[in-house]
């Protein structure tokens, strides 16, 4: 009976259990997680959970006896060690796991502060429960909260801190707030909606120092002499894919563990999945880091199907969201090096699309509050449907006819 052991109990770790049990593997699952909770979902985290609007248990994918129902061998608190190869097994500090198969599914950490009082006890990270737990802990006393980042945590943080009554500031080292990722209008146009709902934007913002008193920042000092009151930090920099034991038994690692596009690493029966991977994408011909749900749901189920003997590969279209007060952003595609961007829409309504072009063609869009249009460009993308842009900037375009055939 063969034996799947999976390092990791996020959405990538847990879904792909989920798929092998789906695709009729019969062999034994053990998931092996470093978190003392149940796998569950991430993207509450900056949203409901951390406006304690839900509860813990319902952060759960799926109740403890959904696991022994399905014969999951399930090991929380528990963190891998070593692996050997040659014995196939995979050591932790009490226990030794067999595998035939092994998945790494081990995710991401956040980039951290480098500089001095950057271990303060009011400077918090967010990727697990844990972490939004001790935010919960500062926020009663809280007045001023310094978001460090201007992306999507950032912005979502900032969101909800704002409707919990904080006084939120945002400081962003580059020129605008989400530049890495969206158009100069998209960026205007969250900056604009945050900074009316009360959230000072600082962008350009170059942090000098950390003050604090008693492992206690008070205060976050800028390069400009510019001092901001802070009883909370967050930080929002960015995350490393956890690759240190994928790297300790040499498989092949490059902002990710590698993989093939059915998720199969460097040696034969080890997968990788999520976000710790950089995988190959057949639809967009390229490797890919993406830190997201959908992602990790697309290889799990493409992982299990590598283990069972079946052809799913990964030709995904990337897509994301972001929740921030009453606005769904949704997005699908990679818009890097695009040349043009075009709005359908009224951006001051917030109910837009903004469309990427590149060489002519759409690569890429970013949609506000205009979820059932968004749906078709995804399938359009999805499909490898060629749109040109010329016929989006059409007048008389409308993204209804992307699949009647019409203008």
């Amino acid at each position: 009976m063969s034996k799947v052991l999976i390092i990791g109990g996020g959405h990538a770790g847990a879904n792909t259990a989920y798929a092998l049990r789906k695709d009729s593997f019969d062999g034994e699952i053990t998931i092996i997680s470093d978190e003392g909770h149940l796998p569950y979902h991430r993207p509450p985290l900056s949203k409901d959970f951390l406006k304690q609007n839900m509860a813990t248990e319902k952060l759960s994918f799926k109740p403890s006896n959904f696991y022994e129902e399905q014969n999951i061998s399930i090991n929380l608190n528990t963190r891998i060690n070593a692996i050997n190869l040659e014995l196939s097994h995979a050591k932790a500090k009490d226990n030794l796991f067999d595998f035939d198969y092994l998945v790494f599914a081990t995710g991401a950490s956040p980039r951290l502060l480098p500089m001095e009082n950057a271990d303060a006890k009011n400077l918090f990270y967010l990727r697990r429960i844990t972490d939004v737990l001790s935010i919960h802990e500062s926020i009663g006393s809280a007045k001023n909260i310094v978001l460090i980042g201007g992306g999507y945590i950032g912005l979502e943080v900032a969101s909800a801190m704002i409707e919990l009554g904080l006084n939120v500031t945002i400081l962003e080292a580059e020129d605008r707030i989400l530049q890495r990722v969206t158009s100069p209008e998209v960026s205007k146009f969250y900056n604009d909606f945050h900074s009316k709902k009360g959230v000072e934007i600082i962008c350009n913002a170059k942090i000098a120092s950390l003050n604090a008193e008693n492992k206690m920042i008070n205060a976050v000092l800028l390069e400009s002499g510019k001092s901001i009151a802070a009883d909370i930090v967050l930080a929002g920099i960015g995350a490393i894919p956890n690759t240190q034991l994928a790297d300790s038994i040499g498989l092949n690692c490059s902002n990710g563990i590698k993989t093939d596009k059915y998720c199969r690493t460097s040696i034969p029966n080890i997968l990788a999945v999520g976000d710790c991977t950089s995988s190959f994408n057949a639809l967009l011909n390229q490797e890919l880091r993406l830190e997201s749900v959908p992602n990790a749901l697309a290889q799990s189920k493409i992982a299990s199907s590598s283990i069972v003997g079946n052809e799913l590969f990964n030709n995904e279209m990337p897509w994301f969201w972001s929740d921030q007060y009453d606005l769904k952003l949704q997005m699908a595609g990679l818009s890097s090096g695009y040349d043009e961007c075009h709005i359908i829409g009224d951006i001051d309504l917030a109910e837009f699309i903004a469309c990427y072009g590149k060489n002519g063609y759409l690569i890429a869009v970013d949609s506000v509050n205009q979820s059932k249009q968004f749906m078709l460009f995804k399938k359009a993308l999805g499909n490898g449907f060629q749109l040109e842009m010329s016929l989006i900037k059409d007048k008389n375009f409308q993204p209804e006819s992307i699949f009647s055939g019409s203008n």
